[in-house]
């Protein structure tokens, strides 16, 4: 094999990773969408506030601070109170060495600690939205968890059956609950 076959080959590799990239990025695009979607049905209740732009070109050094935010932030309009949501869409669950039982890994520590932060800087509560099988579009199951019980990168059962939903209906906000 020459040169060229090899850097065709290499190439090839490089390309299929920025692709499946890409494919993942579209999806948690495509889950906050659908998401989005289940708060402006009640747009009498909900306003999205501010929705993060995921803007970067990691082959440019292009960083955007803002990036690392929960993706939506939502007003309840009858009360003017907001809440943040950081969504994540799993195509399956994970068996974990810690705990018997499926679990989802949604976060780095990292990525947590930097949702806390951004909850006690803005004084609102944050929320893990998680889909689960099915499609970004069309999850089979969802989890709604406040960012304190969603303290780990693994959310074990015991934490993910408290905050079971139903996916297909609007969200519901009560006393800084959302369900």
């Amino acid at each position: 094999m020459g040169f060229l076959d090899k850097l065709s080959k290499t190439l090839d590799i490089w390309m299929s990773d920025e692709e499946e990239e890409d494919k993942n990025y579209q999806k948690g695009v495509d889950f906050e969408e659908y998401v989005a979607g289940l708060f402006t049905r009640r747009s009498d209740y909900f306003a999205i506030n501010d929705w993060t732009r995921d803007n970067y070109d990691k082959s440019k050094g292009i960083y955007v601070e803002s990036n690392t935010n929960p993706d939506l932030v939502i007003r309840y309009k009858p009360t003017n109170e907001k809440f943040a949501i950081e969504c994540k869409y799993r195509s399956g669950f994970y068996r974990s060495q810690k705990v018997a039982g499926p679990v989802v890994k949604w976060a780095s520590p990292d990525q947590i600690r930097r949702y806390n932060a951004y909850s006690k800087s803005n004084q609102i509560p944050v929320f893990v939205v998680i889909g689960v099988r099915g499609s970004p579009k069309n999850p089979e199951i969802m989890f709604c968890i406040p960012l304190e019980e969603a303290k780990y990168p693994e959310i074990f059962p015991s934490i993910l059956d408290k905050y079971e939903r139903d996916p297909k209906k609007t969200f519901f906000w009560r006393d800084g609950v959302l369900k």
